[in-house]
C-alpha cells in the first residue's frame, strides 16, 4: 500500500532528521513514533508537519513509520535512556583504565536493546578492541563505536555562542565544510585564535555563512595597496571595514579613515 504522507523523523541525537512515509495525518512535532532504521526498531521524534506525498515531483526513497509506540515500548525506551547513562559511565571507567584518550559524550540503545551505540571524541584513531571486548561481557549486548569530531560535540552539548545567541551548530547550521583561516583573512578579521575559537575551540562556523556576502561587498572597495583620490589628496589603501563602510588610507599627514560613500562621489 502506497503512503501518503511524508514526515521528517530524528531518531538519533547527532543524525539530521530523516524523511519517513506514513499514513497517519495528525503527528505533531514532537510525537513518538516507533520506527525502523539499519539498527533496528527505535523510537523516533517528529520533526516535521506531515507533507502529502504528492508535493513531492521526484520519487522518495524512505522508510516507513511503523505507528505510534505502545505504552510498554515507550516505557522500555525511557528505560534505555537511564540505561545508556550507566553505560557512559562504566566505558568511561574502562577507557581510562586502558588509557585510550576516549571521551564518551552519549549512548544510545536499539528498542530491544540488542545493540548500543557508544559515541566518544578522542585526539586520534583509538585501537578500541580491548574495550570492546570488556565492554561486550559487561553490557551484554552488541556495541558499536562512534566517533565524533569537537564541533559535532558541541552541537550534542549545546552552549551560547560569543554573540549571546544558541550555538549556530545547534540551531540552524546542517554541515560544517569549508572552515579555514582564509574566511578570516577575507573578512580582515584580526588572526587572533582566541577571539576566533567558538565553543568548540575550532573556528566559529559564522566564519562560512558570513563569508560570501564580505565577498561580494568587497567588489565595492578598493584594491588594498592601491591608491585612491579624494579632494585633490592622493591616498593609498591600507584596509577597509565592510561593516562600518570605511577606508583605511595612508596619505600626506599620516592615517585618515575616508568614507566609501565619499569615495564613490
Amino acid at each position: 500500500m502506497v503512503k501518503k504522507y511524508i514526515v521528517q523523523v530524528k531518531y538519533s541525537h547527532l543524525s539530521k532528521p530523516t524523511l519517513f512515509t506514513t499514513d497517519i495525518e495528525d503527528l505533531k512535532i514532537g510525537d513518538a513514533v516507533l520506527i525502523t532504521t539499519e539498527r533496528g526498531e527505535e523510537i523516533g521524534t517528529i520533526a516535521s508537519k506531515p507533507t502529502n506525498i504528492e508535493n513531492f515531483s521526484s520519487r522518495i526513497d524512505a522508510s516507513s513509520i511503523i505507528g505510534r509506540p505502545t505504552e510498554t515500548e515507550l516505557h522500555i525506551h525511557k528505560d534505555n535512556l537511564k540505561r545508556a547513562k550507566d553505560a557512559i559511565k562504566i566505558a568511561s571507567a574502562e577507557a581510562n583504565k586502558l588509557n585510550l584518550g576516549m571521551n564518551f559524550i552519549d549512548a544510545e540503545y536499539t528498542l530491544d536493546a540488542s545493540k548500543l551505540v557508544l559515541i566518544y571524541t578522542a585526539e586520534g584513531r583509538v585501537d578500541f578492541r580491548e574495550l570492546l571486548k570488556i565492554l561486550t561481557q559487561r553490557l551484554h549486548t552488541r556495541i558499536e563505536f562512534h566517533q565524533i569530531g569537537a564541533r559535532d560535540k558541541a552541537k550534542e552539548t549545546g552552549g551560547i555562542g560569543p554573540c549571546g545567541r544558541e550555538l549556530c551548530c545547534l540551531s540552524f547550521l546542517k554541515s560544517f565544510d569549508g572552515i579555514s583561516i582564509n574566511r578570516a583573512k577575507n573578512q580582515q578579521l584580526s588572526l587572533n585564535n582566541a577571539k576566533l575559537s567558538g565553543s568548540c575551540g575550532k573556528l566559529m562556523c559564522c566564519l562560512l555563512f558570513e563569508d560570501d556576502t564580505y565577498t561580494q561587498e568587497a567588489k565595492n572597495y578598493p584594491i588594498i595597496g592601491s591608491t585612491i583620490k579624494k579632494d585633490k589628496v592622493t591616498y593609498k589603501v591600507l584596509g577597509f571595514n565592510i561593516i562600518s563602510q570605511t577606508i583605511k588610507c595612508e596619505g600626506p599627514e599620516g592615517i585618515v579613515f575616508l568614507k566609501l560613500k565619499d569615495i564613490k562621489k
